[in-house]
């Protein structure tokens, strides 16, 4: 077994955790119309409180993906689990919107503790080759915990009112809060890390390095660290692929069932049901793109990343172009995007950070690309929104299909500055 048995909890243990981050985070979804219709709110109003959430929890992606590289993991996610806990119970008891405003962007800093320090626990215990494998059967968990979360929110708002959808997962937010803290172990700083297969071939240009771990912490030590970030060639194009992948694959989750409603005329039922093939697909979509990364060499993600960006590409078009009309096209469409856009995305926030393990800026750079991509979702609903009113959904796929071959060229682009590169580091 490539995998010890060590290594396999450690494993289990991220997974777990941080598919139970979610349980306390997307209940809100669920949850909005039965708010909606007992205080008679208007939707723009209440939207402010996911609008908040989704802000919040951007930024606190950067200073939390920085605290991460520098403080015990078993205490951050064991801390942001007890406070988004008792920031769930505590919106699960309120009635006014401005208190359920506040409270909710507090939880969106609460769930950013959790990724970026759970990036670097995973790359402490396993090398870079692991990479494919590591990226295949992890990239799932955020899949599953959303669907679960949902399932459960649905499940309490249904039988015993709004408010559970928020009691429940906060206590069960306890519970693996303690869990995560008795069992994780944190791997001691003068600890080497784990053995790795051959370097990197473009090792050495990757660009400046980024405070180490042991550096201080300022909010110039968290501006350095982006800046950092930004001036690296092999993550630069990895942000602006993470901000046009999250505008497409976020909008198509939010907006996928109301065109299914309206253009195809399904019912909220059938368009519920049909729209499940978006987190089936997306499951699938990591699976094939950890197997291309390994079929590549498990070095480089962009490779991967472009083949996919086009193919979604072609999805679009051939959604725009197709001469039949049958039920069975966009469903058939949005199970491809979301195949490729599920694929990607397990590339670029698990596959890449986990390449940095041997700088000790894991959690950072899982921490900074992660706000690259809410950035782009924060913006992406309101986007789509107004393109679908003034000029139609043949605008939203145009815009959809732009932004997937803006992803290619990103990617293209990288692989052959690495192509380049690779002779200079062989002398």
């Amino acid at each position: 077994m490539i995998w010890r048995s060590d290594r396999r909890r450690t494993f289990l243990l991220c997974w777990l955790t941080y598919a139970g981050f979610y349980l306390g985070r997307v209940n809100l979804a669920m949850a909005l119309p039965a708010i909606q219709a007992e205080f008679q709110w208007p939707k723009a109003a209440i939207g402010l409180i996911g609008t908040v959430l989704f802000w919040s929890y951007a930024c606190g992606q950067l200073l939390m993906g920085y605290l991460g590289d520098r403080l015990s993991a078993r205490r951050m996610v064991a801390v942001g689990l007890a406070v988004s806990a008792l920031l769930n119970l505590a919106f699960g008891s309120l009635g006014a919107l401005w208190a359920m405003i506040i409270v909710w962007g507090l939880n969106g800093w609460a769930q950013a503790t959790g990724w970026g320090p759970i990036m670097k626990t995973l790359a402490r215990r396993f090398a870079p080759s692991q990479r494919p494998r590591l990226t295949a059967f992890f990239a799932p968990c955020y899949v599953v915990g959303h669907a679960a979360s949902w399932a459960l929110a649905g499940l309490l708002v249904g039988s015993w009112g709004w408010r559970s959808a928020f009691w429940v997962p906060g206590v069960l937010l306890v519970l693996l809060g303690s869990v995560w803290y008795l069992l994780a172990r944190d791997a001691p700083p003068s600890a080497p890390d784990p053995p790795f297969t051959p370097a990197d071939p473009v090792a050495g240009l990757d660009g400046p390095a980024l405070p180490s771990a042991g550096a201080g912490i300022s909010a110039g030590g968290v501006a350095h660290s982006l800046l950092g970030i930004v001036r690296t060639p092999r993550l630069r194009w990895a942000l602006g692929a993470c901000f046009c992948l999250a505008m497409v694959r976020d909008s198509l989750i939010f907006w996928g069932p109301t065109y299914l409603v309206e253009v195809q005329h399904l019912s909220i039922a059938s368009a519920a049901l049909t729209s499940l093939l978006i987190p089936v697909s997306g499951i699938l979509g990591t699976l094939i793109a950890a197997w291309l990364l390994h079929r590549v060499g498990g070095q480089h993600e962009a490779p991967v990343i472009a083949g996919l960006a086009l193919l979604m590409a072609a999805a679009l078009a051939a959604q725009r172009l197709s001469p039949f009309n049958g039920h069975w096209v966009a469903p058939a469409m949005f199970a491809l995007v979301a195949l490729t856009g599920q694929g990607m995305y397990a590339l670029l926030t698990t596959s890449l950070p986990l390449s940095r393990g041997r700088e000790g800026e894991v959690a950072t750079v899982a921490g900074v690309l992660d706000f690259f991509c809410y950035l782009g979702s924060g913006l992406s609903a309101a986007l789509v929104g107004g393109l679908q009113e003034s000029y139609g959904w043949s605008s939203v796929f145009l815009c959809w299909l732009g932004l997937a071959l803006v992803i290619a060229l990103l990617a293209l682009r990288e692989r052959a500055a690495a192509r380049l590169a690779t002779p200079l580091t062989s002398g």
